[in-house]
């Protein structure tokens, strides 16, 4: 009598990349009684991040948080993974935890000033810039952050300001030229934003925001046809038409000087 060949099961390659994440973080015993290193426990959560697994990954980055207080970026990614999962409140107190230990910290100064940003709590996010200034007056990032957190509450002249102070230091910084050309847009200098965009893109800036930015003012400035070949691979008909109404609202609002 045969008997019976039992057949091997395939397990996907992205599932076989979460079972060893959590067999390495389940692992009862380990050679080395030493715990694992921020870099160890970073590793592991980046490869569940790359199979999709972000659930997985936050929790490894709970625990490296938690094993790991002062370890900065540590820190930091633990935030980004908690607000990319809807939990913000999570990633602002890591932060703060974070700030109240190093509150000289420009790194955790920086990431929290952006949560800030993100969640509308523009005053939080200026404070916490204006720190990361005060510790170097050349910080181009936190100058450009300086100038969102403007734009975002309608100060547009202001916001420029502190763009053109962020060029000074670093002239080729693409997300500052971005920034400043879509200001400039929303204040109603449509030509002068659209000749720094058209700037970005000819210098090989290849970016998706530049390119919608650029349609932006196209739209803004009667295009269509253009606007909708420059948003056309992301945009259907109808976005494209919220889009088109978006901008006309744009060019006709009056901008305050």
């Amino acid at each position: 009598m045969t008997m019976p060949v039992a057949r091997p099961v395939l397990v996907a390659r992205p599932v076989l990349a979460v079972l060893f994440v959590l067999a390495a973080c389940a692992q009862p015993y380990r050679s080395d009684p030493r715990p694992p290193a921020p870099e160890e426990r970073l590793r592991l959560a980046a490869i569940a991040e790359a199979h999709g697994n972000a659930e997985v990954a936050l929790s490894i980055y709970r625990n490296a948080a938690a094993a790991a207080p002062d370890h900065v970026e540590t820190q930091i990614r633990y935030a980004h993974a908690a607000a990319r999962q809807g939990a913000s409140h999570e990633a602002v107190e890591a932060l703060q935890r974070l700030l109240s230990r190093r509150p000289a910290d420009r790194a955790a100064l920086l990431a929290l000033a952006r949560l800030q940003l993100r969640a509308g709590s523009l005053t939080e996010a200026e404070t916490l810039f204006r720190r990361a200034l005060a510790l170097e007056p050349r910080d181009a990032e936190a100058l450009n952050g300086l100038g969102v957190a403007a734009d975002l509450a309608g100060e547009h002249s202001r916001a420029q300001e502190f763009y053109r102070r962020a060029l000074e230091v670093a002239p080729k910084h693409a997300g500052v030229r971005n920034n400043l050309a879509l200001s400039l847009a929303l204040s109603g200098q449509a030509a002068e934003a659209e000749r720094l965009f058209e700037d970005l893109r000819a210098g090989g800036n290849g970016d998706v925001r530049v390119r919608h930015n650029l349609g932006l003012v196209a739209a803004m400035r009667g295009r269509l046809a253009e606007a909708r070949s420059l948003v056309a691979p992301e945009l259907d008909a109808d976005s494209f038409a919220a889009f088109a109404s978006a901008a006309a609202a744009l060019a006709s609002t009056p901008v305050p000087r």
